[in-house]
């Protein structure tokens, strides 16, 4: 399977070629941050399916083991890799091309999670 992707303005794209891992919601207040929102939808595949194939993201060390890789021109989030494991890639699902699939199935975070937010996950 392909999947595609990229950011808001179109100046960043990325395919993917594989199935997905795994998909959820994080609560945690560093995607929070990152995103700005209060919750983060993630897919996660192999890193070596997923590969930029137009303009160059930018990216910031997050913390000491995870980067995060956006947009330069309109700052979306795109990618988180922790380098624990560093054979996947998590995608922020909203920039798929086709964001309704795959479908989050855990929530992670919990204790992060805004009181107010609630999810069917």
């Amino acid at each position: 399977m392909t999947y595609e992707g990229g950011c808001r303005c179109g100046a960043i794209r990325y395919r993917i070629t594989g199935e997905p891992l795994s998909a959820g919601f994080c609560h945690c207040r560093m995607c929070q941050r990152a995103a700005g929102t209060p919750v983060v939808a993630w897919v996660a595949f192999r890193r070596d399916e997923f590969r930029f194939v137009k303009g160059e993201a930018d990216s910031f060390k997050a913390s000491a083991r995870a980067t995060r890789r956006f947009c330069p021109h309109c700052g979306m989030a795109l990618t988180f890799e922790y380098a624990a494991c560093s054979a996947t890639i998590d995608v922020t699902i909203a920039s798929l091309d086709e964001p309704y699939a795959p479908e989050p199935v855990y929530q992670i975070w919990m204790s992060s999670r805004a009181p107010w937010l609630h999810t069917e996950s």
